[in-house]
């Protein structure tokens, strides 16, 4: 359910920026969504249909780029991207530590209409 305001809050962004770029019509917003984000897409798909309806994102197509979570070796320092659950170094075997990525999420394009 934490989805829904964050959610609400990315409307109320992709919005005012249409409404900056004088825009029509929102055609399509894409999104990046890091799969540690905490967050669902099928939420996010969900709560995106309902909030933006009745406004000018009401037919946007949500396009979602997934960003893998990555991590660094304790012991010999490989970076390499989570396997399922598995968290171990393909290289040592030893257990990884959690980067930055595959946290993010944040719009990264509006496609408006003029």
């Amino acid at each position: 359910m934490h989805e829904y305001h964050i959610v609400e809050e990315l409307v109320a962004q992709v919005l005012k920026k249409a409404r900056e770029g004088r825009a029509r019509n929102i055609a399509g917003v894409t999104l990046v969504m890091g799969e540690h984000s905490g967050l669902e897409e099928s939420s996010v798909r969900l709560y995106f249909e309902n909030i933006t309806r009745g406004t000018i994102a009401e037919n946007a197509r949500l396009i979602i780029n997934p960003i893998a979570v990555k991590l660094a070796c304790r012991s010999c320092a490989k970076e390499f991207e989570r396997r399922g659950e598995d968290i171990t170094c393909p290289q040592c075997g030893t257990m990884g530590i959690l980067q930055k990525t595959g946290k993010e999420f944040y719009i990264d394009n509006i496609e408006i209409e003029a």
